[in-house]
């Protein structure tokens, strides 16, 4: 139903103003289509995430020209991937060097990242911001999206609609789009969940990443400042009952109680928030509709088990922007059209799906971990290798079944 409320036109309207919403509108502007970005939360706001950039995501940052002011505002460098399994081996790679690729990745706070690209975003005179916006339904004419309507989150009486040739969902996992447009979300039917926090005063930390085998699942950690790290548990359905109660607590509980970790968080500090969200993994068929696309967590969500979520996230930005310039050449929206976005997307990631694909398939039995850990301990140039599928210099097809067949071995 269309609103009947005070109502405005634009070429593009963006809903959701994160990494996905933000990137597209900065993407999008300097061709001069008139942008609207809403958010229905104030920033700086902070969420779950475990912050990493892979190298793919640093360059697809480079190429909108925000590194420099990334690396300006503090963004932590690092330099590859440290596992460790539950016997206590440890293994450890760099991202590949190789001519015009990024060889390192970068972490910094959600709370930073996110406000610093909506400053950039709003710094465009064709793109209108408006926080504190929550969008209550998509204005639609039969299957063909025409745009938004919603209100100030502190008025909701104050209703406000907006029409545009393209929407663009970018409002995360649970888009107002699955719903209303007739999506179907798909949960994986592993069901995983993640806690998150920041603790400063952590020891032993360097220019890596570290992935942490635990009983549960798994133990990230992002080093974010000087003795400072984003640590986020990527844990199975029933370990979550060890979350009851007070979370922040619960949270500190669960790091110190894990031998060869709580040695090094023992002096720390809980910075605040701690998130828990859950499940994790799903996907979104199809990923557009007449007149609409979706960008980021809300086409589909990986298990964060790579800690490719921002990367993915770019690279949706990246497919969707020679689809969106030529649907509006053609001045045509429809699903015919949109739907090369789906093409082109699942092109640019499918290297990535299929290494999770892999990873989660040796991390949910624990013997298979260990050994895959231990295989890669002994034999960096094949870690390396497949840390050229995260850096972008390897195709999943590079990696052979006799390499696959080593990780399960061992």
């Amino acid at each position: 139903m269309i609103n009947k409320g005070a109502h405005e036109n634009y070429d593009v309207v963006i809903v959701g103003a994160s990494v996905a919403g933000a990137c597209a509108a900065i993407a999008l502007a300097p061709i001069g289509y008139r942008i609207l970005l809403l958010d229905r939360a104030v920033f700086p706001r902070d969420k779950p995430c475990g912050e990493g950039i892979m190298p793919q995501g640093v360059d697809a940052l480079d190429q909108l020209g925000l590194l420099p002011r990334i690396l300006a505002k503090g963004a932590v460098k690092f330099r590859g991937i440290r596992y460790r399994n539950l016997h206590g081996d440890w293994a450890q790679a760099d991202f590949p060097s190789a001519a015009g690729a990024t060889a390192f990745g970068l972490v910094m706070r959600r709370l930073e990242l996110d406000h610093l690209l909506l400053t950039q975003a709003r710094g465009f005179p064709n793109i209108t911001v408006r926080e504190g916006f929550r969008v209550t339904d998509v204005i639609q004419d039969g299957t063909v999206v025409q745009g938004v309507s919603g209100h100030p989150v502190d008025r909701p009486d104050e209703k406000e609609s907006f029409q545009a040739p393209l929407t663009i969902g970018a409002d995360g996992a649970h888009s107002i789009f699955h719903g209303q447009c007739g999506l179907t979300r798909t949960y994986l039917q592993r069901k995983r969940f993640g806690v998150t926090g920041h603790l400063e005063g952590v020891s032993g930390l360097g220019p890596y990443v570290e992935v942490l085998l635990h009983p549960q699942g798994e133990i990230y950690v992002a080093p974010s400042a000087p003795a400072t790290a984003c640590v986020a548990l990527l844990l199975e359905k029933k370990a979550m009952a060890f979350f009851k109660g007070d979370l922040a607590q619960c949270y500190l509980r669960f790091l110190q109680s894990f031998e060869g970790f709580r040695e090094r968080v023992v002096e720390s500090k809980l910075l605040p928030a701690v998130f828990a969200v859950g499940p994790l993994g799903f996907t979104v068929e199809p990923c557009y509709r007449s007149g609409m696309i979706l960008l980021g967590d809300s086409g589909g969500f990986l298990d964060p088990l790579t800690g490719l979520g921002i990367t993915l996230a770019l690279k949706n930005v990246q497919a969707a922007l020679p689809i969106i310039q030529k649907a509006f050449a053609a001045r045509d929206f429809s699903a015919q059209m949109l739907g090369a976005y789906a093409v082109d997307r699942f092109r640019l990631v499918e290297d990535f799906l299929l290494f999770t694909r892999l990873l989660l398939n040796l991390s949910r039995p624990r013997f298979l971990a260990n050994r895959a850990i231990r295989k890669l301990s002994h034999d960096p140039c094949l870690f390396q290798k497949l840390m050229g599928i995260a850096a972008g210099t390897n195709h999943y097809r590079d990696f052979s079944v006799r390499e696959k067949l080593s990780l399960l071995i061992g």
